[in-house]
């Protein structure tokens, strides 16, 4: 008993060590969209609805190629697991030729929905300010997708720090930057939504130029690439195939549930302004919570991953366990703060007495969705480290738009819960996503056979 308990203590503090820089670095993402909320946020309701749905529409439309790229750090951890550290540089040379594409791909497509954003429905004020935002915002987008492949290298070394500290940088520069160009600052004019479209341009090269500097001349990375340059010159291989083979299924997955909370942020729309906006806020603030789910979810990967080339089964499972109640434990925390503090956090975004007579009530559901948010996050991590990702893409668009968005639609509209009966529907998919997703891990991983 004393040594199994030593065993999940050991796994536990290797999870959170893994995952406390991957959280800090995802919260330093979250948070440039809840600062871009707040700063923007006395321009005025319309302009927070915008910047909302001018970012949703944005993640939508790149999260398949960012999913793609996602692929590489199990791929590494994998490798380490299996005593092939430097298989790293040749999955790393792989990502970057897919890298490329995905940037020309999803740049395109990005504009190419800017441009007719009139299709989605929302008020003609909004729609103006959103295209607007989103075209600025998506001249970022190779930088994003390069910034994402050197990260997932480094953290499918287990070297999850260096993301953190790169995120956080670039949190401090765009919070700053918004402030110059959001209101005018140091003689600059007033951008207002432009200006932190722009701001978040700057951020997101300037992080993509100290990942890669520091890829570049790092150590171990550097090691590594003499091993495989001069020791395994013999079995080079191209990894694209297995980038893809892991990357495509996950990036749909991924896809498929942030396009629909995308899609409901639009109902939210058709609703008016007033809903619209407070529903940002609700989300905003369930997607800062849900970045340490992100981070456990990751560490999950890593974990699994690495067992998983080390051909361990037991040791996947103790991983497993450890990470999921590791989530459960967070999110009930989470779901308890948004219970009791549901008014003062609503504040933190606005005093407008409209917008203050919606947004508790949400954020209140909000903590309700917690659980089953963070714990199917997790199960995605887990399968995704066991290389087990085209079934649970199936779940993921079963849950999202064969349960969830239809419940939205009907609870808002049909039933009239409006801005609430939303909420009620993500709180049904999220339930039934994690349920489908954590059996079919403990499906797979009763299934599993390593070749001795």
């Amino acid at each position: 008993m004393s040594t199994l308990f030593t065993k999940y203590f050991k796994s536990a503090r290797e999870a959170m060590q893994l995952a406390m820089p991957i959280i800090a670095g995802q919260l330093g993402m979250i948070l440039m969209g809840f600062f871009d909320t707040v700063q923007i946020g006395n321009l005025g309701a319309d302009y927070i609805a915008a910047s909302g749905v001018g970012n949703t529409v944005y993640w939508i439309s790149t999260l398949l190629g960012l999913g793609i790229l996602m692929a590489v750090s199990p791929l590494v951890s994998e490798a380490r697991g299996a005593q092939k550290d430097w298989q790293a540089i040749g999955i790393y040379q792989s990502g970057i030729k897919i890298a490329l594409v995905v940037s020309i791909v999803f740049t395109g497509m990005v504009a190419l929905v800017a441009l007719q954003f009139g299709w989605l429905g929302q008020t003609p004020k909004i729609t103006a300010l959103a295209a607007e935002f989103l075209l600025l915002v998506n001249i970022g987008t190779p930088a994003i997708m390069f910034a994402t492949l050197y990260k997932q290298l480094l953290d499918g070394m287990g070297r999850t720090s260096i993301g953190m500290w790169v995120n956080i940088f670039a949190l401090v520069l765009n919070v700053w930057l918004n402030w110059l160009l959001i209101y005018g600052h140091w003689g600059l004019p007033a951008m207002g939504i432009s200006g932190a479209a722009i701001a978040n341009v700057i951020s997101r090269v300037a992080m993509l130029i100290a990942l890669y500097l520091f890829v570049r001349f790092d150590q171990q990375v550097y090691q590594l690439k003499i091993e495989y340059d001069r020791v395994h010159s013999d079995e080079h291989n191209d990894y694209s195939a297995a980038i893809l083979r892991i990357g495509i299924p996950y990036g749909l997955q991924m896809f498929f549930e942030v396009a629909a909370f995308g899609v409901a942020q639009i109902m939210a729309g058709w609703l008016g302004n007033t809903y619209s906006a407070a529903h940002q806020m609700a989300i905003n603030l369930a997607s800062i919570t849900f970045m340490i789910t992100t981070g456990l979810s990751s560490a999950g990967t890593i974990m699994t991953g690495y067992h998983f080339g080390a051909k361990n089964q037991s040791g996947i499972r103790i991983a497993a366990i450890t990470v999921v109640l590791l989530t459960f434990t967070f999110e009930l925390t989470f779901a308890g703060l948004f219970i009791f503090f549901n008014e003062p956090l609503a504040t933190l975004y606005t005093n407008n007495i409209t917008l203050l007579a919606v947004a508790p009530g949400l954020i209140l559901l909000a903590a309700f969705f917690q659980l089953s948010d963070g714990l199917q996050s997790v199960a995605s991590g887990l399968l995704r480290g066991i290389q087990d990702v085209k079934i649970p893409s199936v779940m993921a668009f079963v849950s999202y738009w064969l349960i969830m968005i239809p419940a939205c639609y009907l609870l808002a509209f049909t039933v009239g819960y409006g801005v609430k009966g939303i909420w009620i529907g993500f709180i049904i998919g999220l339930s039934f996503a994690a349920i489908i997703l954590l059996l079919r891990f403990r499906w797979v991983l009763q299934r599993l056979v390593f070749e001795k």
